[in-house]
C-alpha cells in the first residue's frame, strides 16, 4: 500500500508540475499534457485520491503499532 502511495504521489506531482509548466518550452511536458490533457488542466482528482490514501496508510500504520 505503501508503493501505490508512494506511485500516487509521484503521479501526482509529475501532472501539477507539466501542467505548470507547459508551453513553455519543455518537450516532455508538452507532450505529457498532450496525452493527458485532463490531469493537466484539473489534478484535483489525484490530489484528493493521493491525500485519502495518506490518511489510509497513516491510519493503518497508527492502528498497526
Amino acid at each position: 500500500m505503501q508503493l501505490f502511495l508512494f506511485l500516487i504521489m509521484i503521479v501526482t506531482g509529475t501532472f501539477l508540475l507539466a501542467g505548470t509548466i507547459r508551453n513553455h518550452g519543455w518537450y516532455l511536458a508538452d507532450q505529457l499534457c498532450v496525452q493527458g490533457a485532463l490531469l493537466c488542466d484539473n489534478p484535483l482528482p489525484l490530489i484528493i485520491i493521493a491525500f485519502v490514501l495518506t490518511l489510509i496508510v497513516s491510519l493503518r500504520l497508527a492502528v498497526k503499532t
